[in-house]
């Protein structure tokens, strides 16, 4: 009879021990599962940064055979090499809205979707799903699943978006007429010096370029403008090329 009280209460704290394991496996899982929800409503509203979460030698590695996959060593390879690259693509921050989050044990899973316009006004839009794993309250690894074809489209647009003459400042230098009879000079200083003919800086004045398109005060007082494309600029009913 005393044998089988001692065992009965053996057993009673085996499962007492065990419900309160549990009990605390289950805490930590709710605990990890809130402080996800918190960081990603704050991201939301531009609060804060969801990689605040991030310990600093974090291990992110993103999935798949896009030019950002691979294994990032630490919150900070990581941003460099794949966040700032990626974000440089899009006009606006990527607006995230949530899916699902469930929990077990330490690790998170973070099932959202992100939309965002690019520089070339078009709609970027992918499924992400991060698996999270915590330690002490922070996130020390993550794999991130996701549409890799849309950020290896992201990646490929800078090669096909057209520079602007602004940008490339490939305005800058002598433009002439095919006969060779206006020589047209747009200086580094925004200030352009025309000769026509035989006669030396005929007009001068300041210029402006936006786009590809330039505008002109002489000093003389009156206005002007041009437009250029392909390589040749169209100016007050003429036609310049540039010289080499």
């Amino acid at each position: 009879m005393k044998t089988s009280i001692a065992t009965q209460l053996f057993t009673s704290m085996l499962l007492l021990l065990g419900n309160t394991a549990c009990s605390q496996e289950m805490n930590q899982a709710e605990r990890n599962k809130n402080t996800v929800k918190l960081a990603f409503e704050k991201w939301t509203t531009s609060e804060s940064s969801f990689f605040d979460l991030l310990t600093n030698n974090v291990e992110w590695t993103v999935t798949g055979k896009s030019p950002y996959s691979g294994i990032y060593k630490g919150k900070n390879d990581f941003i460099q090499k794949a966040v700032i690259p990626i974000t440089s693509k899009l006009k606006t921050n990527i607006k995230p809205a949530l899916i699902a989050i469930t929990a077990e044990d330490d690790v998170v899973w973070l099932n959202w979707k992100g939309t965002a316009t690019t520089i070339t006004d078009e709609t970027y839009e992918n499924h992400y799903a991060w698996m999270l794993i915590f330690k002490n309250d922070s996130i020390v690894k993550v794999t991130a699943f996701l549409d890799t074809y849309e950020l290896s489209k992201l990646k490929d647009m800078s090669n096909n978006i057209i520079e602007t003459i602004e940008e490339s400042k490939a305005y800058i230098g002598m433009w002439v007429t095919e006969d060779g009879n206006i020589r047209h000079e747009l200086l580094p200083n925004k200030r352009y010096d025309e000769a026509r003919g035989n006669k030396k800086s005929a007009y001068q004045g300041d210029y402006k370029v936006i786009g590809n398109h330039i505008d002109y005060k002489d000093d003389t007082g009156f206005t002007a403008d041009g437009e250029f494309k392909n390589g040749i600029l169209y100016h007050a009913g003429m036609i310049l090329y540039k010289e080499n």
